[in-house]
């Protein structure tokens, strides 16, 4: 039997950080339309490429006015006559030529023919509800900084500047290697006794495209040293990120670590929490290797904690989920272990936690609440609409929080 005794063991917020660190950020970049930019991280200053609005503009639907006839006062407006006197000026447009001040049409009286005009108030000064060129941007002025990740406001205003193209960073590649002997591709007519059908993939390409990266689907590695070692060395050419999904654990057939150790540096083979305990993070080449422990719906889970951080990192944004404060609703339901594995694992490697997902609302008194879904298996639809994660510590002598308490959960990325 192989030995694993000298396995690392490290908490949530070590393996985070471990993976912060020896993630490389992406430098190169690439030109893409601004309409097709948001979501995507600038790689360079956005700046104007011209003076906005190049004329002075009316600020609203408003009457064009010259200031010099109202220096005195109210003038009387009897033989004015449109385009020589005053002239319509609408919202954003160039004032009329001649024409150097706006009044609102709300404070204007108009003839019924829309030919003679009187007015409620008089204009304060001289470019009065007006905007002079250059109001709103300056040619070459910076508009978004680089580093920043682009809302649809922040491509709107680049737009704005006159820019058709944007340069962005190129998408962080996160290779995707499922194994097992036990995995087939969905579709078959029948699956054969025993196997079962690959669909983490789906999770996690989904997930990393969500989160600014582009997922690299690998086809499935058996359950060899070697093929891993190949299939390994070859994703970590291909990509910025790796990620090995099973292998990690300690069964028979199971030979990620010993792949990993072989052609790179582990510096962890797991964490103190489940799902996902044997949860592991290497470095082959240069590249991070995360290894994900779990079916879809436990592999889910540590791509949030452990992939996310990863992608963001690369891409040079906050890598850590956002944390807050909630006032706990329900208690959490769980059977202690019985065989004493929890009590056991604690004492052997320190304090060893539950990942809860948790549901969160604002109460009728303001207040964040946080409340576990029911059941201890959710299925996919309770997982999907939960919003956050606790750790909840395991073993029987364990005080879980009480409703009422105040607990301190990590936002689910989206």
């Amino acid at each position: 039997m192989r030995d694993h005794s000298k396995h690392i063991q490290v908490d949530r917020n070590e393996a985070a950080g471990i993976i912060i660190r020896h993630t490389p950020r992406i430098t190169s970049a690439e030109s893409v339309p601004v309409i097709e930019a948001v979501g995507r991280v600038l790689a360079e200053d956005a700046v104007s490429r011209w003076d906005n609005p190049n004329m002075r503009t009316a600020r609203m639907d408003s009457v064009a006015v010259r200031w010099d006839d109202f220096a005195g006062g109210m003038p009387d407006t009897a033989d004015w006559v449109r385009g020589r006197d005053w002239d319509f000026a609408n919202t954003g447009v160039a004032m009329p030529e001649g024409f150097d001040t706006a009044i609102p049409v709300e404070q204007v009286m108009f003839s019924d023919n829309d030919t003679k005009v009187a007015f409620k108030t008089c204009p304060s000064a001289r470019f009065d509800g007006t905007s002079a060129p250059g109001s709103i941007m300056k040619a070459g002025e910076e508009l978004v900084t680089a580093g920043t990740e682009l809302t649809p406001i922040l491509a709107s205003y680049i737009a704005n500047g006159n820019n058709a193209h944007v340069l962005v960073l190129k998408k962080p590649v996160v290779a995707f290697i499922p194994t097992g002997n036990e995995l087939i591709h969905a579709g078959k007519d029948e699956v054969p006794a025993g196997k079962n059908v690959e669909s983490t993939s789906i999770t996690i390409a989904e997930k990393v495209r969500s989160w600014g990266g582009e997922p690299l689907i690998s086809d499935i590695v058996k359950d060899d040293r070697e093929a891993l070692k190949t299939a390994l060395l070859a994703a970590a050419e291909q990509a910025d990120i790796v990620v090995l999904n099973a292998g990690s654990s300690k069964g028979s057939d199971d030979w990620g670590m010993e792949a990993l150790e072989e052609i790179g540096t582990v510096l962890y083979h797991e964490v103190n929490h489940g799902p996902g305990h044997h949860s592991s993070f290497s470095v082959v080449n240069g590249t991070p290797v995360i290894g994900l422990s779990g079916p879809p719906d436990g592999g889910a889970i540590t791509a949030d904690l452990y992939l996310y951080p990863a992608v963001r990192a690369a891409l040079g944004q906050e890598p850590h989920l956002k944390k807050v404060k909630a006032r706990l609703a329900e208690s959490f339901e769980r059977s202690r272990s019985k065989s004493g594995k929890n009590k056991k694992r604690q004492y052997e490697t320190g304090a060893f936690y539950v990942v809860k997902q948790m549901k969160l609302s604002v109460s009728d008194d303001g207040i964040l609440k946080a409340w576990p879904p029911e059941g201890s298996h959710l299925s996919p639809l309770q997982a999907g609409a939960a919003d956050a994660y606790y750790l909840l510590l395991t073993s029987r002598e364990a005080m879980d929080p009480q409703p009422g308490e105040i607990i301190e959960v990590e936002l689910k990325p989206r």
